[in-house]
């Protein structure tokens, strides 16, 4: 099973970590002192629906849950595991292994954005990864599910999707957005999410593999077991790439906790994702 599973007990651990670096980078590169931990809220919340082996600890490999009228069920809170491959600090980003084939702007693009060292993301400017780029970082984010809207909410930035259920067709006229107009669909017990509408300024990946306003980026989900989710991501562009590739990533759960505030401030959010390595 690939990823790494967290142990049972230890997320809330990690969080309250992670959220001390942060506190901790933030104030050598404002002040220059050392600034105590933000003090965070709600990192241990026992569901009651999650599954529990006989000591009372989640069980991640219980079967995976469906809603009442049959479907699977993506509801909770998951994380993309550190040093799993694809990851977005290796040499290819998220197409790590993937054989890629640009059309030549993109191309070049792509080796400018490496050879700076990712320098111009729009994070840096405190505006949205995009879709595969949100969730191939090592960041929590949440799926609520309904039988007619899905809602994806992201910790980092605060920031949400919409998966429209009910068989709305795009708007005829609407602006193209970082995270553009989804739809979902049900092939058996997957998941399928098709969005187009992007603004061309897309990073599809801390690596920088760019994208046009002609994306169409399909999602399939699928839950194999309570505490992993797996996704494979389809990026079809045609302006950017000579034929559609594929990724897949999973993604562990995170059970008994829940999201944490997060903001951006421009300048100095760049300072502190430089010094946490993001």
């Amino acid at each position: 099973m690939s990823g790494g599973v967290p142990r049972p007990g230890l997320a809330a651990h990690a969080r309250r970590a992670r959220q001390t670096r942060q506190c901790i980078a933030m104030a050598l590169a404002l002040t220059g002192a050392l600034a105590p931990p933000v003090a965070a809220q709600w990192l241990t919340v026992p569901n009651p629906s999650t599954p529990r082996a006989a000591d009372g600890t989640p069980n991640l490999t219980a079967p995976a849950p469906r809603t009442p009228d049959g479907k699977s069920d993506f509801s909770g809170i998951w994380i993309r595991p550190r040093g799993v491959p694809p990851g977005t600090g290796g040499r290819d980003g998220i197409a790590a292994g993937v054989d890629v084939l640009f059309q030549p702007w993109a191309e070049a693009l792509y080796k400018t954005r490496a050879e700076n060292n990712s320098k111009g993301t729009p994070s840096e400017r405190c505006l949205p990864h995009g879709i595969t780029k949100a969730v191939s970082v090592p960041e929590p984010f949440k799926i609520v599910q309904t039988p007619d809207l899905i809602v994806i909410l992201l910790e980092e930035f605060n920031h949400h999707r919409q998966v429209f259920m009910d068989g709305r067709p795009a708007p005829a006229r609407r602006a193209p957005t970082y995270f553009g107009f989804s739809r979902g669909s049900w092939d058996g017990d997957t998941l399928v999410v098709e969005t187009t509408g992007f603004r061309d300024e897309q990073w599809l990946d801390f690596r920088g593999h760019p994208a046009s306003e002609a994306l169409r980026l399909t999602e399939r989900y699928q839950r194999r077991d309570f505490g992993h989710l797996e996704v494979q991501f389809t990026i079809d562009d045609p302006k950017a790439y000579v034929h559609p590739w594929n990724v897949t990533m999973t993604f562990d759960l995170l059970p008994d906790t829940e999201l944490l505030e997060h903001f951006c401030e421009n300048e100095r959010d760049t300072t502190l994702n430089l010094l946490i390595g993001k």
